[in-house]
């Protein structure tokens, strides 16, 4: 989903512990284990891009408050790209 601001990306998309028919994105080899919304801004503005927490709850998992991320790429690509651009920079980021 392309808002205005950028791309809506949700923590669920890099979580290892859950499988790609409920959500994941990204190959198990660029996932990590309960990511946070916090990470993946982290995670973004390494890259250079503008990234920004909003509240909310993924609807697959109506119950975790996870919160999603706003992500404004500078250079123009798709969504796709862009979460696995940011899954790449998750897995190489120190673990906290």
């Amino acid at each position: 989903m392309i808002k205005k601001k950028g791309y809506v990306i949700w923590p669920i998309y890099f979580d290892a512990l859950v499988s790609r028919s409920k959500c994941r994105r990204v190959p198990l080899k660029l996932a990590i284990k309960n990511p946070a919304a916090e990470q993946i801004v982290a995670a973004a503005r390494r890259l250079g891009w503008a990234a920004e927490i909003e509240p909310g709850s993924h609807p697959a998992f109506w119950w975790k408050k996870s919160g999603k991320v706003i992500v404004k790429p500078k250079e123009p690509i798709n969504k796709k790209e862009a979460i696995l651009r940011i899954a790449q920079v998750l897995k190489s980021m120190p673990r906290r």
